[in-house]
């Protein structure tokens, strides 16, 4: 995702690769699952978008087609909620709820870098009182540009070793 702040005091995304998963591992008692679509849900004082990156024939195929975010800069008070679905099935199968529900069994991160002013806090945990991420404050700051990287990781204690 590239993060560009304009003159036009604003912060734009571009959701590029913005989830480096094919789906959760495959469970004993369930399919691997097929994710072709993130929204992420932008609210705050006077702001309420919903921003998509869609990859319906997944990796390897068409490059996924993303939207554009823009966001006023030097404003606090923003929240973001990630859905995740597949979009390639009739009809399309939300997976938020189930991964929500397992909660201590999967993690959102956010990485922002480039020079991107931009501050994200996770705004919920897991079953546990550990950071699930899934919700989360944004506070943007002056104009400049930079990249976000969203990930969701299924058994994050496996892959981070926490």
């Amino acid at each position: 995702m590239k993060i560009k702040v304009s003159s036009f005091a604003s912060i734009a995304f571009i959701l590029s690769g913005l989830f480096m998963l094919g789906g959760c591992e495959k469970h004993d008692h369930t399919e691997q699952e097929n994710i072709t679509t993130i929204k992420l849900l932008v609210t705050g004082p006077g702001f309420d978008q919903t921003f998509t990156w869609n990859d319906s024939d997944g990796p390897g195929g068409n490059d996924p087609v993303i939207d554009e975010i823009t966001l006023p800069a030097s404003t606090s008070g923003l929240q973001c909620a990630v859905l995740v679905s597949d979009e390639s099935q009739s009809p399309a199968v939300d997976y938020t709820a189930e991964i929500s529900a397992e909660n201590t069994a999967h993690l959102f991160t956010w990485t922002v870098s480039g020079g991107a002013s931009l501050t994200i806090t996770g705004a919920d945990q897991d079953a546990y009182g550990k950071p699930f991420s899934q919700i989360t404050n944004w506070a943007t700051g002056q104009t400049s540009t930079g990249f976000l990287t969203v990930k969701l990781y299924h058994e994050p204690n496996i892959v981070t070793g926490k």
